[in-house]
């Protein structure tokens, strides 16, 4: 028997919910088959997924699990075996998740897998599903929401006994081929070298998706992710999607990524705002026109459509479109055919169509400037995409990937900016979005001197709302030194912003006097948080300490729990509410530090 690489935790049989296929309270636990080379999170997710009730069977790497299902293929194992969902990280060595995914889909296409990466670009969400993912987990997710995932794979998944029936058809249409049945150690082969090939070309792929990012589309916060997901489920679908979100917030880049990753790839790809087309000349440009159709018409031009057939037509700014060429529009989404204008012949096209609008169209249909149906037609799925000033944390690698577009665009050496200024940035509103934030880096490229940006260096726009901005906080995006000089006259710059806080100010700016001494012990209750830690930080580091991250987090979660506990009196799922977290996340939360009932009253 094959010597397999994996470890199975067994679960605690002391008041531990069950977890059934399908809720089946007649079968066996179900079972998860974990793969991730890191031992630490390895264990972690082990130990979760066994206190909400699974049976885990944990593989370091994916070649062991890989070889585990071969042998239940060639039937050197019985099907009971396998496990009812795998959730695997995607880089790994010897075989990563993706190539490992995909073989699993084309042997085993009933059993769902999960795939978790710290590598949350859209590149890697898109691949996970195209290789059959049942749903991708960025790094770092909350542990509650990976059990409500697996929850969802495991009733997913149909019974055990279709799924062996699909393995014993699969084993049949790979040994039943003209030569003899000692083809069946050929399978084997192939299957192992499959793996491999597929490695390498995972291999070879992120290279250009890091450097160059074709897509554009660059986020790690949870909103983004979202937007990821949508785009990898719908890539390979031809249903028709309107993208809603203002301006500036990458509609036609969403839409163009749908295409380049969809069946329609090779074929055109033709992109249209509507608002910047004359209203008399939007049927012309959409369905094209006969010879001789109207003034001016020497020859007959096809139109969008027709030109984008077997691709995708993106429709912009679709509610800026005259009322009398949505009619138009709707039988071509209801049947794909129109006729040109001036034309006397039907023209049948296939067309998947992308819409885009900032503007809220159930309101536009409301006051009779949007057909109803049309709106129907085209909101089959909406992909909303959320503006810039709500994922601040999006901000630095966008700054950064814009920054050295601009020095390539501008042929200049490539500037970096402050960690104060970036802050700023953070800070601002962007009402233009990512196309403002695109526009503002390069103008630091052109105007901004120096190889390193700072706060002066950054265009006005930004440098007038600072203060309105820092208002509730206005040491939080400053160093400290620059804290302990401007908080001294902090009534000279954010007064102005704190009409209805005079008299607090006023106490503010007297007790903020000793900060000057650098002294931890002296930060009084009328001081913010933030500066207290950010002059914490600076003590420790000029004091030769290090790993100040690793001993300020535990102290900042005790003293949140502790608060929320209180808050909570004692009830622990209120506190997690209260802190965003789940209940099992709390919970081990508390057993790492150490916090007993005494704490919490004593508190």
């Amino acid at each position: 028997m094959t010597q397999y690489n994996d470890t199975q935790h067994l679960t605690s049989n002391e008041q531990i919910p069950i977890v059934t296929v399908n809720n089946n309270p007649n079968t066996t636990p179900a079972t998860l088959w974990l793969i991730d080379d890191d031992a630490a999170l390895r264990l972690v997710l082990a130990d979760t997924f066994e206190d909400a009730g699974l049976n885990v069977i944990s593989f370091t790497q994916a070649q062991a699990a890989w070889t585990r299902l071969n042998d239940v293929l060639q039937q050197h194992e019985a099907a009971d075996q396998l496990p009812d969902v795998i959730l695997t990280d995607i880089r790994m060595p010897m075989m990563d998740g993706l190539s490992f995914s995909d073989w699993v889909h084309q042997h085993f296409p009933k059993l769902p897998i999960v795939i978790m990466t710290a590598h949350s670009d859209l590149t890697s969400a898109i691949s996970s599903y195209q290789t059959g993912a049942f749903e991708y987990l960025p790094k770092p997710f909350d542990l509650d929401d990976a059990v409500a995932t697996i929850y969802k794979a495991i009733n997913y998944q149909p019974n055990l006994v279709v799924l062996n029936h699909s393995i014993e058809s699969n084993t049949n249409v790979s040994t039943d081929t003209k030569e003899q049945p000692a083809n069946k150690p050929n399978v084997v082969k192939s299957a192992r070298k499959s793996p491999k090939a597929a490695e390498n070309k995972a291999q070879e792929k992120p290279k250009p998706q890091t450097n160059n990012n074709p897509s554009g589309i660059i986020g790690q916060s949870q909103a983004m992710q979202t937007v990821f997901r949508a785009i990898g489920r719908l890539a390979h679908s031809p249903i028709t999607v309107l993208i809603t979100g203002e301006s500036g917030t990458g509609k036609e880049l969403v839409a163009s990524a749908l295409h380049q990753h969809s069946p329609r790839a090779q074929q055109p790809f033709i992109a249209l705002n509507m608002a910047a087309i004359p209203h008399d000349l939007i049927e012309s440009e959409l369905f094209g026109h006969e010879k001789g159709a109207f003034t001016g018409a020497a020859t007959t031009r096809q139109g969008r459509f027709e030109q984008a057939d077997a691709g995708t037509l993106f429709l912009d700014e679709i509610g800026d479109m005259p009322y009398s060429t949505q009619t138009r529009l709707l039988r071509v989404l209801a049947n794909g055919e129109f006729f040109r204008v001036g034309g006397q012949q039907p023209v049948k096209v296939d067309v998947r169509i992308i819409a885009a609008t900032h503007q809220n169209l159930e309101a536009l249909v409301k006051q009779g400037k949007f057909r109803e149906d049309l709106f129907y037609r085209l909101n089959v799925i909406r992909l909303p995409l959320p503006p810039l000033r709500t994922r601040p944390e999006d901000i630095p690698a966008l700054a950064t990937y814009f920054m050295q577009r601009a020095a390539k665009q501008m042929n200049s050496a490539e500037k970096q900016l402050h960690p104060t200024a970036l802050q700023v940035m953070q800070s601002f509103e962007w009402r233009g979005n990512v196309r403002q934030l695109e526009n503002i880096c390069l103008w630091l490229t052109v105007m901004a001197t120096g190889d390193t940006v700072m706060v002066e260096d950054l265009p006005p726009e930004l440098l007038e709302t600072i203060p309105s901005l820092q208002e509730p906080h206005p040491l939080q995006n400053l160093s400290v030194k620059e804290a302990t000089q401007n908080q001294q006259h902090s009534d000279g710059v954010y007064s102005p912003h704190q009409d209805n806080q005079n008299n607090q100010n006023n106490q503010n700016n007297q007790n903020n006097q000793n900060v000057q001494n650098n002294q931890v012990s002296r930060t009084n209750e009328n001081q913010n948080w933030q500066q207290a830690l950010a002059i914490w930080a600076e003590q420790s580091l000029q004091t030769g300490e290090t790993d100040i991250l690793q001993t300020a987090t535990p102290e900042f979660e005790r003293v949140l729990l502790k608060a929320a506990l209180n808050h909570s009196g004692g009830k622990k799922i209120a506190a997690a509410n209260l802190l965003g977290w789940g209940r099992n996340t709390l919970t081990r939360k508390l057993q790492q530090l150490e916090i007993t009932a005494s704490d919490r009253q004593d508190n």
